[in-house]
């Protein structure tokens, strides 16, 4: 999309997508006054209102998508939270954090992404008769080997950057709330590192505000 616009724009969905992680980081750095969303279901009936997306914004039609005043586009919900905290300065790491910061986002950008995504398709789009259970069992076991790794690596942390509250929460916390709503938490209910940091994240107000359980389930079971 290219033009010039007065305020950014992002193009996400209420619940069940990667949306979730940027408005965190927009509710907890107080920039919504500084951004128009875009109501964007990639699913939406409207095959001319989703082409057109296509088209113009995001070459996949997934979301999120932010398209900057001078028309400018990002179209990972990662790369789009570390621009967002570098531009305004907010949620950024102590100098000490920074390898873990960056690994944090990346790792679930990346790698979480994927498992997340097979997992929802099977577990919550498909359902019991039509899930294919060899690809939704080999998401599992291997979500299970984050979840080994992400339990051991939070001890004695409050958040993914000790004591400090970081965009690196925001884009992990969307991946650990998908995973506590999709079969009951099956995935996190064993490691009680990860229930301690999820518990943490669900009382802040911008997490409370960001993320919720009840529209995710009731559209897609």
């Amino acid at each position: 999309m290219r033009g010039r616009f007065s305020l950014l724009r992002i193009w996400s969905h209420d619940q069940g997508s990667h949306g979730e992680s940027h408005h965190a980081v927009n509710k907890k750095m107080g920039i919504m006054n500084n951004m128009k969303t875009v109501e964007m279901f990639p699913q939406d009936p409207d095959k001319e209102k989703v082409e057109s997306y296509k088209r113009d914004v995001h070459p996949h039609g997934t979301i999120p998508a932010l398209v900057l005043e001078d028309g400018r586009t990002i179209i990972e919900s990662g790369a789009i939270c570390l621009y967002l905290a570098d531009r305004y300065g907010r949620l950024l790491p102590e100098k000490q954090w920074t390898a873990e910061y960056y690994n944090w986002i990346m790792y679930a950008s990346i790698t979480l992404d994927e498992m997340m995504e097979h997992l929802f398709t099977q577990w919550m789009l498909k359902g019991p008769e039509q899930e294919d259970k060899d690809i939704a069992q080999k998401m599992a076991d291997k979500f299970k080997v984050f979840a080994e790794y992400f339990n051991n690596f939070l001890k004695g942390k409050a958040f993914i950057c000790g004591d400090k509250f970081t965009a690196a929460d925001c884009v992990m916390g969307y991946n650990i709330w998908w995973a506590s709503v999709m079969r009951e938490g099956c995935l996190i209910n064993d490691w009680p590192e990860i229930i301690r940091y999820r518990d943490g994240l669900k009382s802040r107000d911008a997490f409370k505000q960001a993320f919720t359980t009840q529209p995710l389930q009731a559209q897609y079971q």
